[in-house]
């Protein structure tokens, strides 16, 4: 029976983002199941038409299920590299009800933060990943406007448990923001942190929203409230740890 693995993120118009966070997780995932096919789509239609019209075309989740299915493959499991369960991930939901008739099997993973285990497993993983660092760190989430945003929260909590003063979530879109960081990091006396992204990649959000020229970047917010800033430009997927965690999704 031909197998398939489809590995969908929301995607990156930053070429260096694609390669050292998305690619190098694709190429984890056929390292780890070399009795898979890969293929890989985008679910975000901004970025698919910013690359398209630089002449990279990724495929949406439906167009790519519809080349595996072209191409004889029975089962197919769609790895989504998504944080939360949010609107991107609801078209990979979608997707599977289109095309479950399609196939023998076909199966979607969970996002990586989903079910309690999701939450505790991610934050010791982030204890791992800044162990050594002795600034608080303040992470960039993307944020939605979805119900399903109060995942950030449900992860700050299991941190929180861990050190109650060291891991601040703020997002870019969703309910916590830099200033609720900001207010905390003030009342406890803070006067130095590193901020880094909490998301797949390091690309849009991460250069401007993060540490942007502009007034209202997180950076320059910090810094005119007398916070020393430092930075770390590395997105989730650039981390062998996450890239484990979302292959033990499948």
């Amino acid at each position: 029976m031909k197998q398939a693995i489809l590995v969908v993120s929301f995607g990156t118009t930053y070429k260096e983002a694609m390669k050292n966070s998305i690619d190098a997780t694709v190429n984890h995932i056929a390292n780890e199941f070399k009795d898979y096919d890969i293929f890989q789509a985008y679910t975000s239609n901004i970025i698919r038409k910013k690359l398209i019209d630089r002449g990279m075309d990724i495929n949406d989740t439906k167009t790519a299920l519809e080349i595996i299915k072209n191409n004889g493959y029975e089962k197919v499991v769609i790895l989504s590299l998504h944080l939360i369960a949010g609107y991107e991930y609801e078209k990979i939901l979608d997707a599977v009800e289109s095309y479950k008739n399609d196939f023998r099997e076909i199966t979607a993973t969970t996002p990586m933060l989903y079910k309690e285990q999701d939450y505790v497993e991610v934050s010791e993983i982030i204890e791992k990943l800044y162990s050594k660092i002795d600034t608080p760190i303040v992470m960039m989430g993307h944020g939605s406007d979805h119900e399903n945003d109060i995942a950030y929260e449900n992860l700050q909590q299991k941190l929180d448990k861990i050190s109650a003063d060291k891991y601040y979530i703020a997002t870019v879109e969703g309910d916590i923001t830099i200033d609720d960081i900001l207010k905390k990091l003030k009342e406890k006396g803070i006067s130095k942190v590193t901020i880094t992204p909490f998301m797949l990649v390091c690309g849009d959000h991460a250069h401007n929203d993060m540490i942007g020229d502009e007034d209202d970047s997180w950076i320059n917010m910090l810094k005119s409230n007398d916070i020393e800033v430092e930075v770390i430009l590395k997105g989730l997927g650039e981390y062998k740890a996450v890239r484990e965690f979302f292959c033990q999704k499948i």
